[in-house]
């Protein structure tokens, strides 16, 4: 086997102190056929590295090992079969072995959690089955000599924390750690003795914690909860001191009431946006937790911006035991890097931070660290060299330094503080409607319906704008699952703007959703946007099985990637029409779905320019209201409220909470009104986009709750929009919204609404013009209307819903035709 390696010294520089750094031994492993990404790291009993990592080769993933031999890292044979492989970790047991863990995609959809041995050098036996429905796995080696695994596990609802140990060859029973009705989320594993420390974090009432479970020799649980403020605080990692004494627990500090209601465009409010990082010490016999200093201000020096986000904590410790922290930081380029730093116990202050080499990457990539017992620190990171956000092709980079190394302390030590966030205006007495147990159920037209919310439109750190800020695919996941109580969700990242959506990228973030698919209770789904520009408009594109080609909007593009191949488009313009689009789509022979959003601005769709309907088959509603910016109804009609800041900004210029918005300027063709009015049969749909959380929900109707079933009541135009989980049912003629009807006698209309608050108005819009208004002023309400007068030809009615707390909700058309179509000039 060819092995491309890589060996350099490299000289660094504190460009705040000006202090030279001694040389760092650096070594890589990269191929530049295969993406080489996801490192775990460990040592031999000689004190060499070996990491298993995880390696693409454009159309699957695959396990494998590297080792150090002599000065460079030579790559092992295969640990697993090609597939789709999630999170290597890698332990050493008292018998000089190592032992592989990972979660790898199989059958109907589960993942489960393999193990492999790798003793002297050789892969030995087959993939050993540890559990099934688990990810995010950790593992380690007590002090015993037992062998530990720890993961999180979805199990028809909310997600749990489990372990097993193995002694001798044979595994444990199953031992559950969490106890937490919400879910539990990425555990990571340390020891003292015998008993085993597991850290994790936990969703309590839309806000996140973190744990720390003792696990004694006899499987009895204990908890104690470290971190319990109003702030968002997560993914978590642990370290434990040479002597057994101390534990060092370090994660995520986000935002407070994380994932609440938010709109707008503000740079401070994403879930991402003005992430800390916390480091604690905790005593091993009292429990008692001793915070440490702020980071953030040394780390803003070396990132030279003061809008940081800090990730993914990375915390060991050295001979000496003092911790250490690598952590990922966003560069203003929009670029993550991986900083290294060390907290001084006696003086209380943090080493000024350097930046690795060979670090630069994308948010959600993980590092590790580990000292050997000659002092020496090894350090492991992936990175695809890019320079911006465009990316490139992965490598693995390892580095050696002494644990000595001289790093001048910072001259600041803010003490800790919690974080309060920015204000923003939470509607008052607010019901939300989180059990996925008694969703709402319909009746109509000898059919059972059931009410799902969710979101297919937003983004993560893969796109080129608000890279700090917006968030990663699992902190998406985090919020839809925890945060947002959502029913399925879809992040949707740019596939032209700034730089092309990476093939790699939209491989790992399939993956990504594939981990969060937990049928019956949550569905997950594959989308991209396409930013095609006015006249066109945006689109979000929707699949429910994985592998759909990006079809990209620049044609040269699209042609030099690896869909020209099976999904061919001919020579042409130099952007592909929403016309081709559709063609390439039916032509992929993947269910998908097609929304258009932002209507009224230059990312809007001008409705008249398209002289045929709208392709029915594949684009069946269109996105009416957005929670970073405004409805998009029509004009001069209500906007609502909810989540706003006074002078938020969007589009249309500062919103005031008090008046509405009803300049659309030159783009008034793009409203949703004037796509009904030129005839194209569109539902209603609402979704986010960047950084609002909890301000907009698309309601579908579904037979079955999968994803196809899903996609079904989306093409079929059962479908609602809401600000919040507003029940709305809406009947013509025994008929379900959405529907196409024949005139037979008067259109007779059945109107149900479960609000959250008092509703102040229901209108039925008719031929997009208010035709009948009732003020129920109560939280539930329903009704019987028949239209006594239907225009001749196509009638078309709607529901506009406004409740006193500024949530609104709109209802999907029902299609009356009464008679024949008059033509143009009689309308």
């Amino acid at each position: 086997m060819k092995t491309i390696w890589l060996t350099s010294c490299l000289l660094l520089c504190l460009e705040s102190s000006g202090e030279v750094l001694p040389e760092i031994q650096a070594y890589a492993l990269a191929h530049p056929d295969r993406q080489e990404d996801f490192p775990a790291l460990a040592l031999d009993d000689s004190g060499s590295p070996w990491i298993a990592y995880i390696a693409y080769d454009g159309t699957n993933d695959v396990l494998r090992l590297a080792r150090l031999v002599d000065d460079h890292l030579e790559t092992g044979e295969a640990l697993s079969i090609p597939g789709v492989v999630h999170q290597p970790s890698i332990t050493r047991d008292r018998s000089g072995a190592l032992h592989v863990f990972w979660s790898q995609l199989q059958a109907a959809g589960h993942w489960n959690l393999l193990h492999r041995v790798v003793r002297e050098g050789k892969v030995s036996g087959s993939p050993d089955l540890v559990a099934k429905n688990a990810i995010f796995a950790d593992c380690g080696t007590d002090d015993t000599g037992r062998m530990w695994a720890a993961w999180q596990s979805f199990r028809g609802g909310p997600s749990d924390i489990y372990a097993k140990h193995r002694d001798r060859g044979v595994w444990s029973p199953e031992i559950k750690v969490s106890d937490n009705p919400e879910g539990d989320w990425a555990p990571r594993l340390a020891f003292v003795g015998s008993t085993a420390f597991i850290a994790y974090d936990c969703a309590r009432e839309g806000n996140f914690d973190i744990v720390l479970a003792r696990v004694g020799p006899d499987h009895k649980v204990s908890r104690q909860v470290v971190a319990e403020t109003p702030s968002y605080e997560a993914r978590v990692s642990i370290a434990v001191s040479p002597d057994r004494k101390a534990l060092w627990l370090a994660w995520e500090r986000g935002l407070d009431r994380w994932g609440g209601d938010r709109r707008g465009h503000d740079y401070e409010i994403g879930l991402n946006a003005n992430k800390r990082i916390d480091l604690v010490r905790v005593d091993v016999d009292s429990g008692a937790v001793t915070r440490t200093p702020n980071l953030r201000g040394v780390m803003a020096r070396l990132a030279k911006t003061a809008k940081l986000s800090l990730n993914l904590p990375e915390v060991f410790t050295d001979t000496q035991g003092r911790p250490w922290l690598l952590l990922r930081y966003a560069s203003r380029k929009g670029v993550w890097k991986v900083a290294l730093t060390r907290y001084d116990v006696e003086s209380g202050k943090w080493a000024t931070p350097l930046e690795l080499p060979n670090s630069s990457f994308g948010q959600e990539r993980p590092s590790a660290g580990v000292a050997d017992k000659q002092g020496q620190l090894w350090l492991v990171r992936p990175s695809d060299l890019r320079k911006n956000k465009k990316a490139g092709v992965s490598g693995i980079y390892l580095s050696r330094i002494a644990e000595d190394l001289p790093m001048p302390l910072s001259g600041e030590s803010v003490p800790w503080a919690p974080y309060t966030s920015p204000e923003r205006n939470d509607s008052a007495g607010k019901t939300r409607v989180r059990s996925r147990g008694e969703r709402h159920s319909w009746t109509v037209g000898g059919k059972t319906y059931r009410l799902y919310f969710g979101d297919f439109h937003r983004h993560t750190s893969v796109s080129n704008c608000r890279t700090a800020t917006d968030g990663s695919v699992v902190e998406q996941y985090r919020y839809g699952l925890d945060a947002g109580g959502l029913d399925y969700l879809g992040p949707s990242d740019h596939t032209d703007a700034g730089k092309p959506y990476d093939p790699y990228e939209w491989w790992e973030n399939q993956k990504l959703s594939d981990l969060f698919l937990v049928p019956g209770f949550f569905n997950s789904f594959y989308v991209y946007e396409r930013e095609q520009r006015w006249p066109w408009g945006h689109r979000n594109v929707i699949f429910a099985e994985r592998g759909g080609p990006i079809v990209y909007i620049k044609r040269a593009l699209y042609r030099a990637s690896p869909w020209q191949a099976q999904y061919p488009v001919a020579e042409g313009d130099a952007q592909i029409s929403p016309m081709e689009l559709w063609e390439l789509l039916e032509k992929s022979g993947k269910r998908v779905a097609v929304i258009s959003h932002t209507g009224a601005t230059g990312m809007g769709t001008n409705w008249d320019a398209y002289k045929d309907p709208i392709d029915g088959s594949l684009e069946t509603v269109v996105e009416i209201y957005q929670g970073a910016r405004v409805s998009y109804e029509g004009i001069d009609l209500p906007q609502p409220t909810v989540g706003l800041r006074y002078g938020a900004s969007f589009n249309q210029g500062q919103h005031d909470p008090e008046k509405q918005v009803t300049d659309f300027r030159m783009y008034k063709p793009g409203v949703y009104q004037n796509a009904l009015k030129n005839g194209h049969r569109l539902g209603v749909f609402a979704s986010s986009d960047h950084i609002s959380t909890h301000a907009a929900f698309g309601g579908v109707y579904a037979e079955s709750f999968t994803r196809e079933g899903i996609l079904d009541g989306i093409a079929e135009r059962r479908t609602i929009a809401a600000t919040d989980k507003i029940f709305l049912d809406f009947t013509c003629n025994g008929q379900p919204m959405g529907s196409m009807l024949e005139y037979e006698g008067p259109p007779a209309f059945e109107i149900r609404i479960q609000g959250t608050a008092p509703i102040e108005k229901v209108t039925i819009v008719r031929n997009e013009t208010n035709y009948q208004v009732f003020q129920p002023g109560t939280v539930k309400w329903e009704t019987r209307y028949t239209d006594p007068e239907p225009l001749p030809g196509m009638n078309r009615y709607y529901l506009r819903v406004e409740q006193v707390d500024g949530n609104m909700a709109w209802a999907s058309p029902v299609w009356v035709m009464n008679g024949d179509e008059p033509p143009p000039e009689a309308e």
